[in-house]
């Protein structure tokens, strides 16, 4: 983690999916933590996803927003922060992917495993370093059942081309 973290540190673009997201808030890189559903069960399905600001290297393709159907695969997928924490996530527009309705609308019936204010997703405040719970890797082809995933790397390759 000390490569990862110091690669951070000088600007790299760092994406931690899951476990990784996990890993990312357990090294530091990230605020909060992620605990046990708050059901107690496994979750494998599809969801839906709200997109946030656009302006970071993960969202830029996608207009704030925009709704995306991406498959989790958690038991440990509720995310944790303390209430100044998720008070400054908000003001600097952290907050990259919130679960939602398939409408776009963020509600807690469509969140599947308890997390505050329905985050699926986070970056920390350079924009640099991101982590998300879904697998947009498992939705990056339309014979997976969505194509949507790929938003999240076209967007960074995007970023990352501009440079």
């Amino acid at each position: 983690m000390a490569a990862v973290t110091e690669f951070a540190n000088q600007g790299g673009l760092v994406l931690g999916i899951c476990n990784g997201f996990q890993i990312l808030c357990e090294a530091g890189l990230l605020p909060g933590a992620l605990i046990r559903n708050r059901s107690i069960k496994f979750r494998c399905e599809f969801v839906w996803l709200r997109t946030g600001p656009s302006n970071t290297p993960f969202t830029c393709k996608a207009p704030e927003g925009t709704v995306l159907r991406i498959p989790i695969a958690h038991g440990e997928g509720c995310y944790f922060a303390d209430p100044e924490t998720q008070k400054k996530l908000e003001a600097n527009g952290q907050i990259l992917w919130r679960y939602c309705n398939e409408q776009g609308q963020v509600e807690a019936e469509a969140n599947p495993n308890g997390s505050l204010l329905n985050i699926a997703g986070i970056c920390n405040e350079k924009k640099n370093v991101a982590g998300l719970m879904p697998h947009p890797e498992r939705a990056s082809e339309d014979i997976l059942s969505s194509s949507d995933g790929r938003t999240l790397f076209e967007s960074m390759i995007q970023w990352h081309c501009k440079k």
